[in-house]
């Protein structure tokens, strides 16, 4: 009990504070330093992935419940802030709420029926969605623009500059909100049903319950996340909805850390970085850029988190 105390005392919480803190005055001070469009670009994009990755993780990273279909919710917010916009004219500010909305209501109907599903039943149904979605897109040509997809969407804000604060404050409250999330009561009992969900039954927990909510909120961010860059690409396709999307933000988690928050943020800026550096290198890119993903999942199976941690814990104890 006075361990548990412990990792919920002041100094602790502080000290948590004070990290993130440190993290929100670099991200938000960066363009004072880093001043190209390009890499203003590129920084936004960072943004993006670490929302979904941080999305994705609250759920299948603490509970086990691995979704292979997140671009499914991120499509169909995506898809549902465009057709707002182009039809009745809703701007942004209300097409990223509405589509966070419609993201989450798709995840309490999907939890509802899979949720009580285990292991591969659970990622093949949420697989199946996405896949759904996505040849819908492309049937309904008509209404979603078929491969083309929907342009002439309204702008985010009206500069790179602007999108890329817009996306760093939209990330800084996901982050915060995830992170203290997984710290609290409910986090803990993620985690109880992540280690053992039969013992957590058996103790009284309604599991499905927390993993539905889980799965809500895990919606609800990457729908809103989706809707924001569509609107900064001024543009949606059904790419916002295909499986490489969710491979690509599960390997940011698993890569960065699963079941940390903090981790699927050092997974998303690491690919998303390194996946760009090596696009001077032209066809031989994704082999390696493969092949350093596999090396990672191997050796560091716990993620680039455990190794900085090890890492630290050896500095300090070298200096003490």
């Amino acid at each position: 009990m006075s361990k548990q105390k412990d990792l919920y005392s002041h100094k602790v919480v502080l000290k948590r504070l004070l990290n993130l803190s440190i993290f929100s005055a670099c991200v938000l001070l960066t363009p004072i330093v880093v001043t190209d469009k390009y890499y203003i670009e590129l920084l936004f994009l960072c943004h993006y992935y670490v929302i979904l990755a941080c999305s994705w993780d609250l759920l299948s990273g603490f509970t086990g419940n691995i979704n292979f279909g997140h671009a499914f919710f991120i499509g169909a917010a995506g898809y549902t802030g465009a057709l707002l916009n182009l039809h009745l004219g809703y701007g942004p500010w209300l097409t990223l709420p509405i589509g966070g909305l419609i993201a989450a209501l798709c995840g309490l109907l999907v939890g509802s029926f899979t949720l009580r599903l285990r292991g591969p039943y659970f990622a093949s149904v949420t697989f199946c969605f996405a896949a759904l979605l996505y040849k819908w897109t492309m049937i309904s040509w008509e209404v979603f623009g078929g491969e083309e997809g929907l342009s002439g969407i309204s702008h985010l804000t009206k500069t790179g500059l602007g999108n890329y604060y817009f996306s760093a404050i939209l990330m800084l409250v996901t982050v915060f909100f995830l992170y203290f999330l997984s710290k609290s009561f409910f986090g803990l009992i993620l985690n109880s049903i992540g280690a053992n969900e039969i013992a957590s039954e058996g103790s009284g927990i309604n599991t499905t319950f927390f993993k539905i909510t889980a799965f809500v909120i895990s919606s609800f961010i990457a729908g809103v996340a989706g809707a924001m860059y569509a609107h900064t690409q001024m543009h949606v396709g059904p790419g916002m909805a295909h499986d490489s999307l969710s491979n690509l933000v599960l390997i940011m988690a698993v890569v960065g850390g699963m079941g940390s928050i903090v981790g699927p943020i050092i997974g998303a800026y690491v690919l998303t970085l390194v996946n760009e550096a090596l696009r001077t290198i032209g066809e031989f890119r994704l082999l390696i850029y493969s092949s350093a993903v596999v090396v990672i999942i191997l050796f560091a199976p716990k993620g680039l988190l455990d190794i900085i941690m090890r890492t630290f814990r050896r500095v300090m104890i070298q200096r003490s």
